[in-house]
């Protein structure tokens, strides 16, 4: 009998969420995952980018610490659970969920998760925040197509209220459920 990871069980709880590409919407997923009170790990392949990406959070939780929408010590929780990843393999290492949000190119979404699927341990989720591109030709990329869901966030993503959940044909129910679980955390209706 093969042990089944707390994430693909019956009670999904997504912990540690690996965000890849630190761009608009990367960062903006990184924020609203550590908000949501998972770690979270921001990855680029341009550490100029992470960088940016972790100041752009700051930056949109002092606004809205300003705005007296977000409590100051939730800000700095949130800010606490989330980090740089700059090496792809180690930032995997325990991850529940991985999110890419590199561009809408199927070939480079199809080596990212290639990379995902080698590097995260098994019974991780892989989730496109793709808006256009078939999460089945994605999943084509990886040993465990069971695994791989869409997770397509709208922008700006702290701020709209929307995440829409793809399946392919492949797709397994607990995945879904764990994505679906993680987005209502979020304060997201999808």
């Amino acid at each position: 009998m093969s042990e089944v990871s707390p994430v693909t069980s019956a009670a999904p709880g997504v912990r540690t969420v690996l965000v890849i590409g630190a761009g608009t919407m990367g960062h903006g997923i990184a924020q609203a995952a550590a908000v949501a009170g998972c770690r979270v790990r921001l990855h680029d392949v341009d550490s100029g980018r992470i960088a940016a990406g972790l100041a752009k959070v700051r930056e949109s939780l002092d606004r809205l610490v300003a705005k007296g929408k977000l409590p100051a010590a939730e800000r700095d929780a949130a800010l606490a659970r989330l980090e740089a990843a700059r090496g792809l393999v180690a930032a995997a290492r325990d991850c529940d969920l991985a999110i890419e949000a590199v561009p809408e190119v199927l070939e480079l979404k199809q080596a990212t998760f290639r990379a995902l699927d080698a590097a995260l341990p098994a019974g991780a989720i892989l989730a496109s925040n793709t808006s256009s591109l078939s999460i089945a030709k994605i999943a084509e990329a990886v040993s465990r197509p069971e695994a791989v869901v869409g997770m397509h966030f709208f922008n700006p993503v702290p701020l709209m209220p929307l995440v829409e959940i793809v399946r392919s044909g492949l797709t397994s129910d607990a995945p879904i459920a764990a994505v679906r679980a993680l987005a209502e955390r979020m304060g997201k209706t999808t």
